[in-house]
């Protein structure tokens, strides 16, 4: 099976995607969320990506989003739980065109820095 990987010019929508998502994500996850960020590169102003818009929320505990994954299905993400990655729990929304990937991780987790690290490198002129 061979895999496609479409990447377009940057959308200036893309910001507006992501905050479109944000309260939604935050209220699924409840009191357990502390911060949510617009990661990838589609939070790079500019920068050619694929069209799939990726989001970090930060947990207190990894473990409490498991007693959440229904809220998130209601917002139209599936979980794939941690989908290869420990300490994490990814959804994505619409998975036949994928629109929206999110990857939770517990405050603390090095992931959540280095995914933040390639967004501000990215955006600098």
């Amino acid at each position: 099976m061979s895999l496609s990987i479409k990447v377009v010019p940057y959308h200036p929508d893309w910001p507006q995607m992501f905050e479109g998502e944000l309260a939604a994500i935050r209220q699924a996850l409840g009191d357990n969320c502390l911060a949510v960020h617009h990661i990838g590169s589609t939070s790079v102003p500019q920068l050619a990506a694929k069209p799939i818009i990726d989001i970090i929320p930060v947990v207190k505990d990894i473990l409490l989003v498991d007693v959440r994954v229904n809220e998130m299905e209601d917002l139209g993400y599936q979980a794939q739980g941690g989908h290869g990655v420990p300490f994490r729990r990814y959804f994505q929304k619409e998975v036949e065109v994928r629109t929206h990937n999110v990857h939770v991780f517990e405050e603390g987790n090095p992931e959540i820095q280095r995914h933040l690290n390639f967004r501000n490198w990215s955006a600098c002129p």
